[in-house]
């Protein structure tokens, strides 16, 4: 009988433990379930063979396809989504290896590549006439898809996109010439670091969270470090395409990105037809803050009259 209040204090701490461990990822799935659901968009789940691609959808109106950077998610669209809900159908993804979107065992991680996979989702969802828009590694492979499939894409919106490599050399790049890539953070230090080269600004998070978000990465350091290295060395640049691309396009260009430098942006600008640019002069690579605001007002205006 004696024995028993040890049991429950033990069982109590383990208990305790467990959900301290876990609370982060359980808070951040809810998080996620009723955001999505406060906007009315559905998680769904797109399976072919082995696999499967999530995805939210909703809405009603024209088409809205987003499409993320690397080592993000369709998460990373909310601020977008409460903007554009209520009028349009919103298509967002996860793509393969990311999110919880599976990593096929053939998939490929070249910006080519993962827009084949972008293909075969949107074929599968019969999607057409849609605005596609993407940021950074997102950004290249919206590109792509706009080159290859013309008659489905309406307009084209990207922001801070991937795909030209020219002589000036980001931050980020210069850091990686002397061995260190702030992408892939070991520890609390270089996840700060990573936030402020990404955004502009350190990450509004406890360090309770900055703890559980590091080992989340942490956790797929090894994935993502051979996603990155084979987006880098076997991507074809998009220079060839781009000239190629008639349809009407919106560039939005954070002049004070670390990650990609904004020059490299200036040649979508200078070699697609159709393109016209918006250039936020404090912006980093990832809009926070009152440039998320300024992007979603430069877009709905953009979708609004694409021809002006």
């Amino acid at each position: 009988m004696k024995k028993k209040p040890i049991y429950f204090l033990v069982s109590f701490i383990v208990l305790v433990f467990a959900t301290y461990a876990f609370l982060p990822h359980i808070i951040a799935k809810y998080h996620s379930y009723k955001s999505f659901k406060n906007l009315n968009l559905d998680v769904k789940n797109l399976k072919y063979e082995n696999d499967h691609i999530e995805y939210v959808e909703g809405g009603q109106g024209e088409t809205l396809v987003f499409v993320h950077g690397f080592q993000s998610t369709k998460n990373y669209w909310l601020p977008y989504f409460k903007r554009f809900h209520k009028k349009y159908n919103i298509v967002a993804l996860d793509l393969p290896g990311h999110g919880n979107s599976s990593r096929p065992k053939d998939q490929k991680y070249d910006l080519q590549s993962i827009t084949k996979s972008l293909e075969f989702f949107i074929n599968e969802k019969d999607l057409k006439n849609f605005h596609l828009i993407g940021t950074s590694m997102g950004g290249g492979i919206a590109t792509i898809y706009a080159h290859n499939n013309p008659d489905k894409v309406k307009s084209l919106v990207l922001i801070n996109p991937l795909g030209i490599d020219q002589k000036l050399k980001s931050d980020l790049q210069i850091l990686m010439e002397r061995g260190k890539n702030l992408l892939f953070p070991k520890n609390l230090e270089e996840f700060d670091e990573m936030a402020i080269f990404i955004s502009g600004k350190p990450l509004a998070l406890s360090a309770y969270f900055k703890k559980y978000a590091l080992s989340q990465m942490i956790k797929n350091y090894f994935f993502f470090k051979r996603a990155f290295k084979e987006m880098i060395t076997t991507t074809k640049t998009l220079d060839d395409i781009l000239p190629n691309i008639k349809t009407k396009s919106l560039l939005l260009i954070g002049q004070k990105d670390r990650i990609i430098h904004p020059a490299s942006y200036e040649y979508f600008v200078k070699l697609m037809p159709n393109a016209k640019a918006i250039r936020f002069k404090h912006a980093a690579h990832t809009f926070i803050g009152k440039y998320v605001n300024k992007a979603t007002d430069s877009i709905e205006d953009f979708l609004k009259n694409p021809s002006n």
